[in-house]
Order: C-alpha cells, then structure tokens, then sequence
C-alpha cells in the first residue's frame, strides 16, 4: 500500500512538471510570435495603418501567454511602438499592463506602465498627465529602493517642468535626480541632468551658474562613450548663452569651431543649419555682412529638403533681420511674415512673439495689430504655463508639509488683505471659520465613523467567540453521551449477555423440568437484552437524526427572537447534508448579520406575516434568499438606507453580489451569491459535504 502511494505521488510530480515544461514551451512559441509582429510592427517603410495591424495582431496572440511576467514584458515592450495618434489602443494595451501589474503584485511591472504612460502623454504634449504618471512610476521605483529609475522618473518630470517654464521645480527635481545618479557613477544621465540645470539658469538669466553647469555637463560627458555630436551640442548650447548675455564675439566663437573638424553637415545636418542661422545672426549683431546671405540661403535650403518647418521660419527670421540690416524693409516684412506663418504652423510659439515683436518695430503701418497679437499669444502662454506649473504644483506637494505651507500662505495673505480693507478681513474670518467649523465636524464625523467600525468589529468577534464556546459545548456533550453509551453496552448489555451465555452453557446436557425452567429465564433474559439494545438503538437514531450545528442553531436562534416580540412567522430552509460550520469565520459572521439585518427591516417596514431564509450550494457558490411577503418598496423612488449600504458593504467584503428584487404589494426578495473558493489568494474551498 506504501508503494502504492509512493508511485502515486511521484507520478502526480512527473505530470505536474510535464506541464510545467509544455506551458514553457507554448509561451516561448507565443513570445517568439509577439516578438516577430512587433518587430514588423515598428518598421519605419510600412504605413501607419499596417503598423496598428502588426501590433493589434501582437496583443491579441499575448493573451494565450500563462507566464504573467513574461506577459507583463512583451505589453511594455509593446506599448513603446504605438503611435501618438493610436491613444485609444495605447490606453486599452497600457490598462491591461496596470491591471495584470496590480494581480500579480509586481510593483516594478506597475511602474513601468506609469512610465510608459508617461512618455505616451509627453509624444503628444499633455504635459501635466505626462508629469504625473513620471511622478507614480517615481514613487513606485523610490520605495523599491530602485534609486538608478527613480533618478529616471525626476529628471523626466523635470524635463516636463521646464518646457512650461516651471524652472525653480525643474531645478529641485533636476537636483534630487543628481543626488541618487553621482553615487551610482551614471555620467550618461548626469551630464543630461547638469545640461537641463544649465538651460534653466540661462532661461533665467543667471548667466555664470549657466556656464559652470554647462563646464560640469561637459566633465561628465567625456567621462562616457560620448559621440563628437554631443561636444558639438554642448558647444552650439554655450554660444546660444553668450549671444543671450551680449558676448557676440564669444557666441560666434563658438558657433565657429562646430565647423571646424569632422563634417557637421554629415553627422546632424539639422544642428549644421541650426548653426549656419546662429553664425548669421550673430554676425548681424556684430554689424558684419560678410556671407551671411549665403549662410541664410543655404539653411533655407537644408531646411526645405528636410521638410523642417520650425527651421525654415528660424532661417526666414534671420532673412529678415538681414533685409532690415540692408535697408529693405519690404522684404524684410516679407520674410518676417513668413516666419510667422512657419512658427505657427510649427507650434513655434518663442519664434512667433519674437517675430511679432520684430515686425511692430519695423512695420509702423501694422504695429499695433503685431503688437496686440504678440500681447495675446504672450499672454495665453503665461496663463497655460501658469496652470500647468499649478497642476505641477498640486502633484508634487501632496503631502503635509505643503498643506502646513499653504496654511501659512493663507494666513499671510488674510493679514495682508486685513491691512487693505476692514471688510474683507471680516469676510476672510468667516471664512476660515467655517472651514475651521467644517474641518471639526468632518474628523468628529471621522472618528464616530472609525469608533462604529471598532465596535462592529468588536461585536463580530464576540459572536465568533460564542460560536466556538457552543461548538466546545456541543462537543462535550456529544462525548459525554458516547462515554454513557459505552458503559451501558459494557456494564449492562454485555454483562447480561455474559450470565444468560454461562446459564445456557451449563443446561446444555441437562434435561428435565428445572433445566427448562432454567432455559426459559435465560431465554427471557436475551429478550431483556434484546429490548435494552433495541432503546439503546432509537437513542442514538434520534441523535443522528437531530443535527448539532453551531451556525445553523445561531441562525434558527436569530429567527426564534421574533416569536415573542412580533406576529412574524420564520421559515428556514437549507440542506441538512452540508457542514456550514466548515464556512470560514468572515463568512458566518456578515452573513449573520446580513440576515439580522433583513429580518429587522421586515418586522419594522414590511407588515407582512412571513419571513424566510434559505441556504443552497451551487458548485462553488453559496446562494442566499431572504425576503417577506410583505408591501415592498419602488425600487427606482426609494432612497437605500443604512441597512442596505450596510449589507452592500458586508458582501463586498466577500468578494460575492447582491441584488434586490421588490415590487410594492408583492413583498421583498434579497439574494446572496457568496463565493465558496477564492476568498482571497491563498484560500481554498471552504465548505465541504458531511
């Protein structure tokens, strides 16, 4: 028998791993499959519509995947090469990602999915989302203790900052960025962390601290596999400072040596045009002409090939300034007005305020209609940065440190505005009495609410623990019982058996009258016996047929209570062959108060004469009726009150539903579906047959 069991056991783990194996081998098939569609899917020569049917065919093959982390893998792969346009598949793919993400408790595969969103919402420039969703997946990665990606996530949210002009947030972020990466000796990303630093002093004017992170941007740059393009950036980025700062002679310094050596125009013929139009107009600045024409002329060129629009009306910005510089304002108007029409076909808002600044110097037909629109487009960009750093703001200060100063910058301001006007004091007093008076109620209202869960918490206890002192109970006496009914059979039964047995033996032989006298009474001693057994019998039957059972009698109990309180009648109906003491100590408990609370909205709202409850199994499911044949209730009109919120709460605890079905005149049914099996991650069924 031992060996028996031993083949069964090693036979089960021989299966088991056998399908471990075969489920591997049919995810790599899918991976491999996924893998191959994305590749097709991210080829740059084929349409955008052929691409979306690469990568949907590539999500739907993922979900034959078993492997969640493998699954987890090939969606964040996968969402990196959808386009911006395609945001409805993006979402559906990236929701999918958060949701197995969240199943599986894989808190770095969440993260991802954050940054991926992230990087989704910065393609198509919804700047505050993309801030935001960097922010989650640096949060995630911070308390993972993942210091190189949450690093990552702050420079990324920094980058966001900066393009609406939040430079002082930009610069903490930048800096908290800094602080993980040096310890890690990451140069790659510190010198694009030192570059952000100096582009955000130089927008603000802090000149000398531009340059010093520009020279520690550079230290860390050669300290990688750097490219003589990243130099030539850095370069192009100095000379853009000094021309900024008035140094002309210095920008065109530097503007002039990305010329020097290897080919610019061969290894980033964008950057060689950004260049030619820098090295004309700083020479305009310095009032020399020489080829600078040609040096415009060539970028339009470059630019029109490229099909670079905010190049060109860079290049026509600096035509005319050239027109202007050789007295032909005409065309100099010309190429302004063409500047503007590529800036604000490109989005290129700087290049389009400088433009219509220049043009209102120059066109004094036209200057007040440039200079109110410079004054428009100026003020709608402050007031869109305005309320994308506030949405910033709001995001990154979400703790108690900012409410405390948000306090203070309240009461400043209330001490301020008491110094302008008496009346507004007053008012703003009021104010913050009743956000003080709100505030008070709301945590009194808090705080009853948490007592109140205590106490239901408590109560639900006490009740498990009558439960169990019944069922110590239950069993005692059911021991006690047995114990007497063994010493009945041993010391009654047995014993009479054993005389009537030695009498019988002994007139075995013997004949005559006193022997059949003798055999008679021991005759009528076996039908003592007989009878004894047989009431012995009918004892224990009753007691098998009485079921004992603890959540069942504590049910029938609750029902019983209405008997002298109320003309209500109680039916209970279940299955005498299931073990509900075998319901898990969650179940029992909100499932007792579920029914209590039923029963008291039947003898409190009802009117009817009927109240009952039934128990039935469906496979894993426990179903539970309860209702009365009461007046009922309108469903649509009435309002639910604390009864039911408290039983919609109670089953969500269960992970099980709900529903009510009631008509008035026609009484009013509620159903349980309860689940049986996976309560939560690690249960297992919880109700089994006797």
């Amino acid at each position: 028998m031992k060996k028996f069991l031993l083949f069964i056991a090693l036979y089960g783990v021989v299966l088991n791993t056998l399908n471990s194996q075969s489920a591997s081998r049919e995810d790599f098939a899918i991976q491999k499959e996924v893998e191959l569609k994305i590749k097709s899917g991210s080829v740059e020569s084929i349409s955008a519509k052929k691409k979306k049917e690469k990568l949907i065919e590539a999500f739907d093959l993922l979900t034959g995947i078993r492997n969640d982390s493998l699954k987890l893998k090939l969606l964040s792969n996968l969402s990196y090469y959808i386009e911006p346009q395609d945001s409805a598949f993006f979402r559906k793919v990236n929701n999918t990602t958060k949701e197995l993400a969240m199943v599986s408790k894989d808190s770095v595969a969440l993260a991802y999915s954050f940054w991926d969103l992230g990087y989704f919402y910065n393609r198509i420039s919804v700047k505050d989302s993309s801030y935001y969703s960097y922010y989650e997946a640096q949060k995630i990665f911070e308390q993972l203790g993942e210091s190189f990606l949450s690093a990552r996530m702050l420079y990324n949210m920094a980058k966001q900052q900066q393009e609406v002009r939040d430079y002082i947030g930009s610069e903490a972020n930048t800096i908290a960025a800094i602080e993980r990466l040096k310890p890690l000796n990451k140069y790659k990303e510190l010198y694009n962390c030192y570059n952000t630093l100096a582009v955000n002093s130089q927008d603000l004017g802090e000149y000398a601290q531009a340059i010093e992170y520009y020279d520690q941007a550079l230290y860390y740059l050669k300290n990688t596999e750097y490219k003589e393009l990243d130099i030539k950036q850095n370069v192009n980025n100095r000379g853009m400072l000094y021309s900024d700062l008035g140094n002309y002679k210095k920008a065109l310094e530097n503007f002039e040596e990305n010329l020097k050596g290897p080919s610019l125009a061969n290894s980033n013929i964008e950057l060689y045009s950004k260049t030619l139009v820098n090295i004309a107009l700083t020479k305009l600045n310095l009032n020399e002409t020489s080829g600078v024409f040609n040096l415009i002329k060539e970028s339009i060129k470059i630019n029109d090939s490229l099909k670079d629009i905010r190049g060109l009306a860079s290049s026509y910005f600096a035509k005319s300034k050239f027109h202007l510089y050789d007295n032909d304002t005409l065309n100099a108007i010309n190429s302004a007005e063409k500047a503007i029409e590529l800036a604000s076909e490109s989005l290129s808002y700087e290049r389009l305020l400088e433009t219509y600044a220049f043009l209102a110097e120059i066109d004094n037909k036209n200057a007040s209609k440039y200079a109110q629109k410079y004054i428009a487009l100026n003020d709608s960009i402050v007031m869109e940065e305005r309320q994308a750093r506030n949405k910033f703001a709001r995001i990154r200060f979400e703790t108690d440190e900012f409410i405390a100063q948000n306090e203070q910058l309240e009461e400043e301001t209330a001490i301020l505005a008491r110094q302008k006007q008496i009346w507004s004091g007053v008012a703003l007093g009021f104010f913050l009495l009743g956000i003080s008076v709100y505030i008070i109620i709301n945590q009194r209202a808090k705080n009853q609410k948490l007592l109140f869960a205590q106490q239901q918490q408590a109560n639900n206890q006490e009740i498990f623990n009558l439960m169990l002192t019944q069922k110590q109970k239950v069993d005692e006496v059911k021991r006690l019982e047995q114990k007497r009914i063994s010493e009945e059979l041993h010391d009654g039964v047995l014993g009479k058996m054993l005389g009537a047995r030695m009498v019988l033996t002994g007139l075995n032989k013997r004949t005559g009258p006193e022997a059949i006298e003798a055999r008679l009474e021991a005759i009528n001693a076996l039908k003592n016996v007989e009878q004894e057994v047989r009431s012995i019998s009918h004892e224990l039957s009753h007691s098998a047929y009485q079921k004992i059972n603890n959540f069942i009698n504590s049910v029938e109990d609750l029902l019983g209570t209405v008997k002298e309180s109320s003309q209500i009648i109680t039916i209970f109906n279940y299955d005498e062959d299931e073990d509900y003491d075998a319901l898990k100590g969650e179940i029992k408990i909100n499932l007792y108060r579920m029914i209590q609370e039923g029963l008291q909205n039947a003898i409190k709202h009802s009117d009817g004469k009927t109240f009952f409850v039934k128990f039935e199994r469906n496979g894993d499911i426990l179903s539970v009726e309860m209702g009365d044949d009461g007046k009922g209730f309108d469903l649509e009109k009435e309002k639910r009150g604390i009864g039911m919120r408290n039983i919609s709460s109670r089953v969500e605890k269960l992970n099980g539903t709900w529903k009510v079905i009631s008509e008035p005149m026609k009484g009013t049914t509620i159903t349980l579906e309860i689940p049986l099996q996976h309560v939560d991650s690690n249960s297992q069924a919880v109700l089994q047959k006797v």
